[in-house]
Protein backbone atom coordinates (compact mmCIF):
# COMPACT_ATOMS: atom_id res chain seq x y z
CA UNK A 1 0.00 0.00 0.00
CA UNK A 2 2.76 2.56 0.64
CA UNK A 3 4.36 1.39 -2.41
CA UNK A 4 1.28 3.04 -4.10
CA UNK A 5 0.83 6.15 -2.14
CA UNK A 6 4.70 6.98 -3.15
CA UNK A 7 3.87 6.31 -6.45
CA UNK A 8 0.56 8.57 -6.30
CA UNK A 9 3.21 11.44 -4.89
CA UNK A 10 6.26 10.71 -7.30
CA UNK A 11 3.73 11.41 -10.25
CA UNK A 12 2.23 14.09 -8.53
CA UNK A 13 5.63 16.09 -8.02
CA UNK A 14 6.74 15.04 -11.47
CA UNK A 15 3.51 15.75 -13.44
CA UNK A 16 4.03 19.09 -11.67
CA UNK A 17 7.76 19.30 -13.43
CA UNK A 18 6.09 18.75 -16.31
CA UNK A 19 4.56 21.56 -18.93
CA UNK A 20 0.78 22.83 -18.26
CA UNK A 21 0.09 21.81 -22.50
CA UNK A 22 0.73 18.05 -21.88
CA UNK A 23 4.10 18.62 -23.97
CA UNK A 24 7.67 16.51 -23.42
CA UNK A 25 9.26 17.18 -20.01
CA UNK A 26 11.96 19.53 -21.08
CA UNK A 27 14.65 18.37 -18.52
CA UNK A 28 13.83 14.61 -18.84
CA UNK A 29 13.03 14.20 -22.00
CA UNK A 30 9.33 11.91 -20.99
CA UNK A 31 6.48 12.57 -22.83
CA UNK A 32 3.83 13.68 -20.95
CA UNK A 33 0.19 12.77 -21.47
CA UNK A 34 -1.32 15.27 -23.83
CA UNK A 35 -3.80 17.46 -21.73
CA UNK A 36 -7.16 17.65 -23.27
CA UNK A 37 -7.28 20.55 -25.59
CA UNK A 38 -3.89 21.62 -26.05
CA UNK A 39 -2.44 21.71 -28.84
CA UNK A 40 -0.66 18.43 -28.47
CA UNK A 41 -4.06 16.13 -27.95
CA UNK A 42 -5.18 17.99 -30.86
CA UNK A 43 -2.02 16.72 -33.06
CA UNK A 44 -1.98 13.50 -31.60
CA UNK A 45 -5.51 12.76 -32.02
CA UNK A 46 -5.17 13.61 -35.95
CA UNK A 47 -2.40 11.37 -36.03
CA UNK A 48 -3.96 8.48 -34.25
CA UNK A 49 -6.96 9.15 -36.66
CA UNK A 50 -5.46 8.72 -39.40
CA UNK A 51 -2.42 6.63 -38.77
CA UNK A 52 -3.29 4.33 -36.41
CA UNK A 53 -7.21 4.08 -35.45
CA UNK A 54 -7.71 1.61 -38.77
CA UNK A 55 -5.67 -1.43 -37.02
CA UNK A 56 -5.74 -0.01 -33.29
CA UNK A 57 -8.78 0.67 -33.13
CA UNK A 58 -10.68 4.18 -32.97
CA UNK A 59 -10.62 4.39 -28.87
CA UNK A 60 -7.57 1.86 -29.16
CA UNK A 61 -9.54 -0.61 -28.25
CA UNK A 62 -7.44 -3.18 -30.80
CA UNK A 63 -7.40 -4.88 -33.72
CA UNK A 64 -9.86 -7.99 -32.65
CA UNK A 65 -11.34 -6.08 -29.45
CA UNK A 66 -13.68 -8.96 -28.81
CA UNK A 67 -11.27 -11.82 -29.12
CA UNK A 68 -7.66 -9.42 -28.53
CA UNK A 69 -5.66 -12.87 -27.73
CA UNK A 70 -7.02 -15.00 -30.34
CA UNK A 71 -5.42 -15.23 -33.78
CA UNK A 72 -8.09 -14.58 -36.68
CA UNK A 73 -9.08 -17.21 -39.47
CA UNK A 74 -5.35 -16.46 -41.24
CA UNK A 75 -4.27 -17.65 -38.16
CA UNK A 76 -2.62 -13.87 -37.12
CA UNK A 77 -2.83 -12.29 -34.37
CA UNK A 78 -4.22 -8.43 -34.83
CA UNK A 79 -2.93 -5.14 -33.95
CA UNK A 80 -3.07 -4.73 -29.76
CA UNK A 81 -5.27 -2.13 -27.88
CA UNK A 82 -3.35 1.02 -26.80
CA UNK A 83 -5.95 1.86 -24.61
CA UNK A 84 -5.90 0.10 -20.99
CA UNK A 85 -6.55 -2.85 -21.71
CA UNK A 86 -3.46 -3.34 -23.88
CA UNK A 87 -0.25 -3.86 -22.90
CA UNK A 88 1.36 -0.50 -24.60
CA UNK A 89 1.92 1.00 -21.12
CA UNK A 90 4.28 -1.54 -20.28
CA UNK A 91 7.10 -0.06 -22.99
CA UNK A 92 9.63 2.78 -22.01
CA UNK A 93 8.83 5.78 -24.54
CA UNK A 94 12.08 4.82 -26.67
CA UNK A 95 10.65 1.67 -27.43
CA UNK A 96 7.70 3.21 -28.39
CA UNK A 97 9.22 5.57 -30.71
CA UNK A 98 11.51 3.06 -32.31
CA UNK A 99 8.04 0.83 -33.07
CA UNK A 100 6.60 3.93 -34.56
CA UNK A 101 9.45 4.78 -36.33
CA UNK A 102 10.57 1.07 -37.74
CA UNK A 103 7.68 -0.43 -37.88
CA UNK A 104 6.39 -3.13 -35.46
CA UNK A 105 8.27 -6.23 -34.46
CA UNK A 106 6.31 -9.02 -35.24
CA UNK A 107 6.83 -12.16 -37.26
CA UNK A 108 4.74 -11.65 -40.45
CA UNK A 109 3.35 -15.76 -40.26
CA UNK A 110 2.00 -15.15 -36.78
CA UNK A 111 1.42 -11.02 -36.35
CA UNK A 112 -0.31 -8.07 -38.78
CA UNK A 113 2.80 -6.14 -39.13
CA UNK A 114 3.15 -2.38 -38.53
CA UNK A 115 4.53 -0.74 -41.41
CA UNK A 116 7.29 1.72 -40.77
CA UNK A 117 6.06 5.29 -40.13
CA UNK A 118 9.59 7.29 -40.13
CA UNK A 119 9.18 8.70 -43.90
CA UNK A 120 5.74 9.63 -42.94
CA UNK A 121 5.36 11.75 -39.41
CA UNK A 122 7.33 13.77 -37.63
CA UNK A 123 9.62 13.52 -34.25
CA UNK A 124 7.17 15.88 -33.33
CA UNK A 125 3.77 14.14 -34.34
CA UNK A 126 5.67 10.74 -33.34
CA UNK A 127 5.95 12.28 -29.77
CA UNK A 128 2.44 13.80 -30.34
CA UNK A 129 0.33 10.34 -30.87
CA UNK A 130 2.49 8.82 -28.32
CA UNK A 131 1.14 12.05 -25.67
CA UNK A 132 -2.25 11.32 -27.08
CA UNK A 133 -2.02 7.31 -26.58
CA UNK A 134 -0.93 7.83 -22.67
CA UNK A 135 -4.22 9.88 -22.30
CA UNK A 136 -6.33 6.18 -22.82
CA UNK A 137 -4.53 4.88 -20.05
CA UNK A 138 -5.38 4.80 -15.89
CA UNK A 139 -2.93 6.90 -13.67
CA UNK A 140 -1.65 3.67 -12.11
CA UNK A 141 -0.65 2.89 -15.71
CA UNK A 142 0.83 6.03 -16.53
CA UNK A 143 3.02 6.66 -13.15
CA UNK A 144 4.43 2.88 -14.19
CA UNK A 145 5.22 3.53 -17.62
CA UNK A 146 6.87 6.79 -16.67
CA UNK A 147 8.85 4.80 -14.41
CA UNK A 148 9.95 2.19 -17.05
CA UNK A 149 11.37 4.83 -19.09
CA UNK A 150 13.42 6.15 -16.30
CA UNK A 151 14.60 2.90 -15.29
CA UNK A 152 15.22 1.77 -19.04
CA UNK A 153 17.36 5.34 -19.47
CA UNK A 154 19.37 4.63 -16.45
CA UNK A 155 20.60 1.67 -17.73
CA UNK A 156 21.75 3.14 -20.43
CA UNK A 157 25.69 4.01 -21.12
Amino acid sequence: MWFLAVMVVSTSLVSSACSSAGDTAPNEGIIAPAAAGSETYTLGQTVYSTQCSTCHGTNGEGQFPDAPLQPDITGRYGAPPHDDTGHTWHHDDDLLIQIIREGGMGDPVNFYVMPALESVLSEREIEAVIAYIKTMWTEEQQAAQRERTLAVRAQEP
